[in-house]
């Protein structure tokens, strides 16, 4: 009787190439996340702060969006914070989170939809189809004044040097 040996393979030691494939993936998701974050804390003054608060503003905008629930942010002018939350019809405020002014800068006046805000809390409320509050927030810091200007239609957020008053529109319809 003829018997015939199978084969048997050595295992190899090493990575087979779908193994190596999911690592580089892995590792180049980590690094685009991390750049992006590196390149927000390497800029300085003004400009990182404008960027890290328009950030912070759209994500509490598609939160507000997605979760389909108002959101509002309260400015607290007394103790310098800038708290995120919802409003609860039986306690009032609800916070959940936190936003930080990049820097030396710190909230010294907020005018919403028009009423100008100097002492005390104030709030700007992110509504669940997409709309923003009208804010101007006035921020000083390394010797100078920053107003951020809240866009109440998209929520994005442009930065002026100064003190800026309430923009108006220029033409077109104003109810009365």
């Amino acid at each position: 009787m003829r018997t015939f040996r199978v084969r048997i393979f050595r295992k190899t030691k090493g990575f087979t190439l779908v193994e190596l494939l999911i690592v580089v993936l892995i590792i180049s998701i980590f690094l685009t996340f991390a750049s992006v974050n590196w390149n927000v804390a390497a800029k300085k003054g003004k400009e990182g702060l404008l960027e890290q608060f328009s950030i912070d503003v759209a994500l509490i905008r598609e939160d507000a969006i997605a979760h389909y629930e108002n959101r509002v942010v309260e400015f607290d002018l007394a103790a310098g914070t800038i708290r995120v939350g919802r409003v609860d019809l039986k306690t009032g405020f609800v916070g959940t989170g936190e936003l930080h002014l990049q820097g030396d800068y710190r909230l010294t006046e907020a005018l919403i939809n028009g009423e100008r805000f100097s002492l005390g809390k104030c709030y700007m409320t992110f509504y669940k189809g997409g709309m923003v509050d009208r804010a101007v927030l006035h921020l000083e810091g390394g010797g100078e004044s920053y107003s951020l200007l809240v866009n109440p239609l998209t929520a994005r957020v442009r930065g002026e040097n100064g003190y800026v008053e309430e923009v108006s529109v220029q033409g077109g319809y104003h109810p009365s």
